[in-house]
C-alpha cells in the first residue's frame, strides 16, 4: 500500500521583483510548499488572496505601493487565518518590531540562504514564530515564545 504523501503547505508570495518570485516558487516547489499565488504589488495581492487562503503569506517588506507593515495590517484583516512572514532586505531591529506588532510571524532577511525562508515556513505554519537569532528583545511580547535559536 502506498504511503499518503504529507500535506502541502500553502503560500502566497507578494514581492515585486518578479525574478525574487520565480526564485522562491521554484526553489519551495522542490519541498512540500505549494505556492498558490502571487503578486507584484499590495493591491494585485489584496484582489488574489481572499480566494486562495493561504496558510502562509511571504511579504516583502518594501513594495513600490505600500510599506510592508501597512500591508500586512491589511493582509490579517483579508484573510485572519493566514499567517505572514516578512521576506526583507533589512536586517534594522525596526523594522523587524514594525513587521511583529503588525502581525507578522516571522521574519527571513533576503541576505540569508534559501532554506531560512523553508524553515520559516514550516514553523510558522505549524503556530510557531521565526525571528533573526539576536534580536529576541525586539520582538514585542507575546510573541516571544517560540523564536528561532541562535545557532
Amino acid at each position: 500500500m502506498k504511503e499518503e504523501k504529507q500535506k502541502k503547505i500553502r503560500v502566497f508570495l507578494i514581492d515585486d521583483h518578479p525574478i525574487v518570485r520565480e526564485g522562491v516558487r521554484t526553489y519551495l516547489a522542490s519541498r512540500e510548499i505549494e505556492v498558490v499565488g502571487e503578486a507584484a504589488d499590495a493591491p494585485e495581492a489584496f484582489r488574489k488572496v481572499g480566494k486562495l487562503a493561504p496558510e502562509v503569506i511571504v511579504l516583502d517588506v518594501n513594495l513600490p505601493s505600500m510599506v510592508g507593515w501597512e500591508v500586512a495590517d491589511n493582509l490579517r484583516r483579508l484573510v485572519p487565518k493566514s499567517r505572514i512572514i516578512a521576506f526583507s532586505i533589512h536586517s534594522s531591529e525596526e523594522y523587524v518590531v514594525r513587521m511583529a506588532r503588525s502581525g507578522a510571524r516571522g521574519y527571513v532577511m533576503k541576505s540569508q540562504p534559501t532554506s531560512e525562508l523553508y524553515d520559516a515556513i514550516r514553523q510558522v505554519s505549524q503556530g510557531g514564530l521565526y525571528f533573526p537569532a539576536g534580536m529576541s528583545e525586539a520582538v514585542p511580547a507575546g510573541k516571544k515564545s517560540a523564536r528561532k535559536k541562535s545557532r
